[in-house]
């Protein structure tokens, strides 16, 4: 079978080269044509994949493919080989790259939706997030940028508990299902995930399969709890507030937006954040979930 393989070969400590993953595939009974998503062959590969399109690398990876496959019809396989595999972790997939391979014969169909934020002049898709606040401001300052190395994830926690640290509260107007959030805020999130940046959880109930946002936000009373709480996220739950959403009105008064893992100032008008209505539909081999 004929797949479209694109690969981030600066992902994660580079454990999975190229032509390691094409030798993989080969050995399932695949015959991959593969891209590296660095090239400039990456836009035109995109233009027409095969029916079965495999991803392996990182969130940013991940999203931007699925953003470009979004409304296509095309079968997504992920085989997670970034820092936090965000995206992987949320669909259940967190066995190495052959394991993945091995079960995708027997894999099942999952949706996985995509959301949208749009302002008067533009809109933008996205699978993790839409924000303000210390992510934002990691992202617009290229802390943790970079998409390599084992040490990744443990840096960006200390990045953002010094921008946590030293913030002031966002100056922005939210609006949650018509009802408008009266409070400081250090940090807004519009997550289709329960799980962004360095693997933090910021919306444990979040499915990525539903059609809802799950909306987290750090009131500025709660900063020394987010900051103990990014000492060791995994040993206790998250100190921001959240509910469900089907749409978020975020006002950003001219602060800086992150996308994903793009940032991008927000402008004076106000954004409608939702999910869009049609899936795209990724693998998850047995065993997975």
């Amino acid at each position: 079978m004929d797949v479209s393989l694109f690969h981030n070969p600066k992902a994660g400590d580079g454990d999975w080269p190229a032509d390691r993953l094409v030798r993989l595939l080969e050995m399932s009974g695949f015959a991959p044509v593969h891209t590296s998503t660095r090239s400039k062959e990456m836009e035109r590969a995109l233009e027409n994949p095969h029916d079965l399109v495999v991803i392996a690398g990182g969130d940013g990876a991940v999203a931007e493919i699925v953003r470009a496959l979004h409304g296509r019809g095309h079968t997504i396989a992920i085989l997670p080989t970034g820092s936090s595999n965000n995206i992987a972790r949320a669909l259940g997939i967190t066995e190495e790259p052959r394991h993945i391979v091995a079960g995708l014969a027997k894999a099942k169909r999952t949706p996985l939706r995509i959301g949208v934020v749009e302002g008067p002049e533009w809109s933008r898709n996205f699978v993790e997030a839409v924000g303000m606040g210390p992510i934002a401001a990691a992202i617009a300052g290229d802390e943790g940028g970079k998409e390599h190395g084992s040490d990744l994830v443990g840096e960006r926690r200390e990045t953002l508990r010094r921008i946590v640290a030293d913030s002031e509260p966002i100056d922005v107007s939210v609006t949650i299902d018509g009802k408008r959030l009266d409070e400081k805020l250090l940090m807004i999130e519009a997550m289709n995930l329960p799980m962004i940046g360095p693997n933090l959880l910021l919306a444990p109930e979040a499915d990525p399969g539903d059609a809802h946002l799950d909306v987290a936000w750090l009131p500025v009373a709660k900063r020394r709890s987010m900051l103990a709480w990014l000492k060791d996220p995994e040993a206790r739950g998250s100190p921001l507030l959240r509910m469900k959403a089907q749409r978020v009105e975020l006002h950003p008064q001219g602060g800086t937006i992150h996308v994903d893992d793009k940032a991008l100032e927000g402008g004076e008008a106000t954004l409608m954040i939702r999910i869009e209505p049609k899936p795209v539909h990724v693998l998850i081999p047995e065993g997975e979930e």
